[in-house]
């Protein structure tokens, strides 16, 4: 009782500093205890217009603040295709719920900001 363990995905738009977007696709499980914070783990892609991939593995924590959802995590990136291929490098990230968790389809919406440090292979 009280227990929760779940898999979760998560698809949205990718914004970054330049003006370029992307989509975003991740993918996780997750463990909580009676509604404490909850731990997870997963991946995620993110799909450019020109075709490009890169994917993260990711792990975090989502703990209850004054009942308000905080997000936040770390990951390294695992793979890249494209202007990606051979990456390495690091990212963290954190966020909020911006509306609720309800139990339609929706599954609340989410704003996350990213920070990643990569390098590339030289060509």
């Amino acid at each position: 009782k009280g227990h929760v363990i779940g898999v979760l995905e998560r698809r949205g738009v990718a914004i970054y500093e330049n003006g370029e977007t992307a989509a975003y696709h991740s993918r996780l499980t997750f463990d909580s205890i009676k509604g404490g914070e909850a731990s997870y783990s997963g991946y995620c892609d993110i799909t450019f217009a020109d075709g490009s991939i890169s994917m993260t593995k990711f792990q975090g924590t989502a703990p209850m603040v004054k009942g308000k959802k905080i997000i936040k995590g770390t990951g390294k990136y695992i793979k890249g295709t494209g202007r990606f291929e051979g990456i390495k490098g690091k990212v963290s990230f954190a966020g909020r719920y911006v509306t609720p968790y309800p139990k339609d389809k929706t599954k609340g919406d989410v704003v996350l900001e990213f920070t990643s440090t990569y390098t590339l292979p030289k060509k």
